[in-house]
């Protein structure tokens, strides 16, 4: 009786890790350290933070980060500092993120910023 209910035990923890890795695996955003890793990308959508915002050359600049890392973006359009996580959608090139939309948290959605 005892090792059936060891063998249960073993096979839910089996199954809680596996859902949980799964989980964590599937999310379709891209933290900024995750993005460092990377050579280059299209259309990757990176969430996080947006910090030293400002405009330059008729272009937003700003910096997304995820606590650890920022990286620089570059947007042709306005921005306005969130306190709550953004959506970045863009290209990653050459250390920067070129951003082609802006998606800010609003309640349970994202929407256009």
């Amino acid at each position: 009786m005892n090792s059936k209910r060891l063998s249960l035990a073993a096979l839910l923890i089996f199954i809680a890790i596996a859902v949980t890795t799964l989980y964590h695996n599937i999310s379709p955003y891209t933290s900024p350290s995750q993005l460092l890793e990377l050579d280059y990308a299209n259309d990757i959508q990176v969430v996080g933070k947006i910090t030293d915002l400002k405009a330059e050359n008729g272009m937003t600049v700003f910096k997304l980060t995820d606590s650890n890392v920022a990286v620089k973006v570059v947007y042709k359009g306005s921005v306005q500092q969130y306190d709550s996580e953004v959506v970045v959608i863009g290209d990653w090139k050459d250390g920067i993120l070129y951003a082609k939309d802006v998606l800010r948290k609003c309640h349970t959605e994202y929407a256009g910023g």
